[in-house]
């Protein structure tokens, strides 16, 4: 499946080269497929179903509550539930886990209270439903008319505005859309993609350290620094497939970046202060605890980084770490 950071691709739908959003050739657009083998439901006491929300317009988005983003898209979609519910939208989130942690009930729950989600959140464990939907990326988009039909496809950021638009025609609502600061982040200056921990995916370890599978040691001086893209470790650290685990009473990582913020997925059975380094300069330490996404930098100098984090807490667990 497609990686979720950088997604700018756009699909609409051959038969959807809609004029104001009226296909000309209705019957050709494709039904939205039911929503199918989902673990239950968050905010939602009954089961929701297409069959079900016939008649009103749906925007469907398949994400995962540690995808920085997905978490971006949040405030908008809480914002069209409530001034377009009244006028027949609805809003539907379909949580389909990347990590392991991402499938526990429990920390779904606590994600969407969290990030102060409104609408309706089903929880698609198996991607049966991301399967039917012949979804490919964190996040995507679906907006369904009145009649059950898929007329406008997004993955990934960029796109609110147009949404939203799409959205206020299929409700027949006057006027255009008012452009929301923030909704549509320029993502074009980050120059450094996510990557992974784990073994899972192709680890962004620097080379100089020769990355083993398992529990290995690692050290890396004051003076040395990664290739772009890549980090240095410290201390002793179990690589297993979806994370990397600090078995060591203490740790370190150096990341070398060109973005103007990171962010780091990651947990820790007991609460974990990190000690965050920019370039040299000292910034407020994180405490990790929830496996969740941590911002370590909130920057706007898109330019070229090094950040150090170090922490005296074995069990500090690392999955992925995003720019933006």
């Amino acid at each position: 499946m497609d990686r979720r950071s950088f997604l700018q691709s756009t699909g609409l739908l051959a038969a959807g080269a809609l004029a104001g959003f009226v296909p000309a050739h209705a019957a050709s657009l494709r039904s939205a497929p039911e929503f199918t083998g989902l673990d239950g439901w968050v905010n939602s006491t009954t089961p929701l179903t297409m069959a079900g929300l016939r008649g009103k317009v749906v925007l469907v988005d398949f994400w995962t509550y540690s995808c920085i983003n997905c978490i971006r898209t949040v405030p908008y979609l809480n914002r069209w539930q409530e001034e377009y519910g009244p006028q027949g939208l609805q809003v539907v989130g379909i949580h389909t886990p990347e990590f392991g942690f991402e499938k526990m009930r429990p920390n779904v729950e606590l994600a969407v209270e969290k990030r102060g989600i409104r609408y309706p959140v089903g929880q698609d464990n198996d991607f049966k439903t991301w399967r039917a939907w012949s979804n490919r990326a964190w996040p995507a988009f679906y907006l369904v008319d009145r009649e059950g039909r898929i007329v406008l496809l997004r993955e990934g950021e960029g796109f609110a505005h147009e949404m939203e638009s799409a959205i206020r025609a299929l409700l027949n609502i006057a006027g255009p859309a008012t452009k929301h600061p923030g909704d549509d982040p320029d993502l074009s200056k980050i120059r450094t993609p996510e990557f992974y921990f784990g073994s899972q995916h192709d680890i962004a370890q620097d080379g100089t350290q020769r990355p083993r599978l398992g529990e290995a040691s690692y050290s890396f001086d004051a003076s040395q620094r990664p290739l772009n893209g890549k980090y240095l470790l410290d201390g002793s650290w179990n690589r297993e497939s979806e994370p990397l685990i600090l078995r060591s009473p203490t740790g370190r990582v150096r990341v070398r970046f060109t973005a103007a913020k990171m962010h780091l997925v990651a947990a820790s059975a007991q609460p974990a202060r990190l000690k965050i380094t920019v370039d040299g300069r000292a910034q407020d330490p994180v405490d990790v605890d929830f496996a969740s996404l941590y911002t370590l930098l909130d920057g706007k100098d898109y330019s070229e980084h090094v950040l150090d984090i170090e922490t005296d807490t074995p069990g500090l667990t690392l999955y992925s770490a995003t720019f933006g």
